[in-house]
């Protein structure tokens, strides 16, 4: 009985394998696509955030046939294009009078003598963090001051993400009349998601959620929360969100476009 199964993941594994991949300009535009193919069986177009647009196809079209399913999506694409060039932004500069942001409220950074029992303080629009030693070089106090901004975010979002989503978890129980429970929380640095559930019940969170507004924080718990009675995104999925979280697809654009405007 195994066998079959062990047939299929070889299928399935073969199928992403890309076996054609080169840069492809559509002819009578300035349009430069990279154009892949592997075992998929439909074709896809998408635009990244960067502007840069992607088609992955299956064999059996010819370069024709992808060229002019390209041409007919061409006000889509630069559609994508103008949209995330209006939110495109930069990533803050971590320094000495920059800004960092709190539930989505903007901070000054201030570096104040790393003395003993001298502990991140946020106060009138300022966090301060202990990261100044005596007759240290720029380059370390630099450094310094990454540590001291990454230990003060870490902690920060242990507690103001723990406690979040102890109150998600309680309005989860009574909206769907259950007992479903996270096993484990995790709060560390993530890069690409913003957090994640797994088969176990553990739900991990990006320390960076902190730079959030609160509903945006809510909405990525309440869509760790729902994992636990739904692990994929199906209907389901969506529907149990929805009833948690009515304006779930509003705030789902919401953070997309936050994170466009706020890149990590």
């Amino acid at each position: 009985m195994l066998t079959p199964l062990r047939r299929t993941f070889r299928k399935k594994k073969d199928a992403r394998r890309i076996r054609e991949e080169r840069e492809v300009q559509l002819p009578g535009t300035e349009l430069v696509f990279l154009f892949q193919r592997d075992g998929c069986r439909t074709l896809r177009l998408s635009v990244r955030p960067d502007g840069s647009v992607r088609v992955k196809a299956p064999a059996r079209l010819s370069l024709e046939q992808v060229l002019a399913f390209v041409r007919s999506r061409l006000d889509w694409v630069r559609a994508k294009r103008d949209f995330f060039a209006s939110h495109r932004g930069a990533s803050a500069e971590l320094c000495e009078g920059g800004t960092v942001l709190y539930l989505g409220r903007p901070f000054t950074l201030r570096c104040v003598p790393a003395v003993r029992n001298a502990s991140p303080r946020l106060t009138g629009g300022v966090l301060e963090l202990p990261c100044l030693r005596p007759g240290s070089e720029k380059t370390d106090a630099g450094r310094a001051l990454e540590r001291a901004f990454s230990r003060w975010r870490l902690e920060t979002a242990k507690l103001v993400l723990g406690h979040r989503l102890a109150r998600m978890e309680a309005r989860a129980r009574a909206a769907f009349h259950d007992d479903a429970a996270v096993s484990r929380l995790t709060v560390r640095s993530l890069k690409r998601r913003w957090g994640s559930c797994s088969v176990k019940g553990d739900i991990t969170l990006a320390a960076e959620l902190i730079a959030l507004p609160l509903p945006l924080i809510d909405y990525v718990l309440c869509h760790e929360l729902c994992h636990l009675r739904a692990m994929n995104h199906g209907p389901a999925f969506h529907a149990l969100l929805k009833r948690l979280l009515p304006d779930a697809e509003a705030r789902e654009n919401d953070i997309r476009i936050w994170s466009l405007e706020h890149p990590r």
